[in-house]
């Protein structure tokens, strides 16, 4: 049990890490291919100076959570492996004893 707890985080941790790992690329990406046409949309200097904000501001709570869920999905995700692992290999010995019972093979 401890084995597959270890396992099973292990696979939290690489879905957590792919998660961030796209959104840091997509991130770059979008920075790369962005153009603004800060020319013809705004006309008066008074939005620009009080109406943008940059970032976001997010509270750590929400990072927490963010990644919790991403390492809990992950460990959904290998349980689940594991138990239809187990469903198939059963269902594969069993249709292997029927086939021994149903077609026995003759030497003659």
């Amino acid at each position: 049990m401890k084995k597959s707890l270890i396992r099973s985080l292990i696979v939290g941790l690489i879905f957590a890490f792919v998660y961030y790992a796209i959104q840091i690329i997509q991130g770059m990406y979008l920075s790369k291919k962005y153009v603004p046409d800060i020319v013809d949309k705004y006309t008066t200097m008074d939005y620009l100076q009080h109406k943008i904000t940059f970032g976001h501001q997010y509270s750590s709570m929400w990072r927490i959570i963010e990644f919790s869920s991403l390492m809990l999905l992950g460990i959904i995700v290998y349980f689940t492996w594991i138990i239809l692992r187990k469903i198939t290999t059963k269902s594969d010995k069993s249709l292997r004893s029927l086939e021994m019972i149903q077609f026995p093979h003759s030497d003659s």
